[in-house]
């Protein structure tokens, strides 16, 4: 899986009937739905964000196992929901979506107080298996 497969697995997933997707509103009053791959930068401080906010890291983490001849490359990528709208279920109901799809993801949830909103943090792995590189 690329960065790009997972953004249109999510982004289709989520904005299934019904789409639990929020908004942003970018200083030109246009919108955009709230799915951003954060990678060299993050969501540019001047886009208002509404409703539930999925980003994705552009890079996994990556944890390779040396095999005979192979590599078992463990990658693992992170997403994560943001509810903005207080007192929602979107939040409960995305992370029950991603759990249905990804089902041997890491769900780790942070509750809404004062100071954040409600969110959830979810590591999906992702296995590929390699050549190992011939020495020179």
């Amino acid at each position: 899986m690329n960065i790009s497969q997972l953004r249109e697995t999510v982004t289709e997933l989520l904005s299934a009937s019904p789409n639990l997707i929020g908004t942003y509103t970018l200083p030109d009053a246009s919108t955009l739905p709230a799915v951003y791959v954060v990678g060299r930068q993050s969501v540019p401080s001047e886009w208002k964000v509404k409703g539930l906010e999925v980003t994705i890291e552009e890079f996994p983490s990556v944890s390779p196992r040396a095999m005979v001849g192979k590599v078992r490359n463990n990658k693992q990528w992170a997403v994560v929901l943001v509810d903005y709208t207080t007192n929602s279920s979107a939040l409960s109901q995305a992370a029950e979506r991603m759990a249905r799809r990804f089902p041997d993801a890491q769900f780790s949830f942070r509750p809404e107080i004062d100071v954040v909103y409600g969110q959830y943090r979810i590591r999906i792995p992702d296995t590929e298996l390699l050549n190992v590189y011939p020495r020179s």
